[in-house]
């Protein structure tokens, strides 16, 4: 994942040295809860809210980086969509 996801898009990774999740921002126009229950329901594209790992602000879901590479493509061009409508 880079940084910008899409060039324009609402949606932005942030930085990391490693590890199991990214971690991405998006807009707060909705609490993360409303977003992942959306995206799931909508979607059905699992996030986690970002409060379940302590963020303390809207604008932050955390996704698995373990599907496989088709899967998670797919999930991550169903959740720009999304987030961008």
């Amino acid at each position: 994942l880079d940084d910008a996801l899409v060039p324009g898009s609402p949606v932005t990774r942030l930085k990391a040295q490693g590890g199991w999740y990214a971690v991405l921002r998006v807009p707060r126009t909705r609490s993360d809860e409303d977003w992942a229950v959306d995206l799931l329901t909508r979607c059905h594209v699992f996030v986690h809210p970002g409060h379940f790992y302590d963020f303390d602000t809207d604008g932050f879901l955390v996704l698995s980086l373990l599907p496989p590479p088709d899967k998670f493509r797919e999930g991550i061009q169903k959740l720009l969509a999304e987030v961008s409508r």
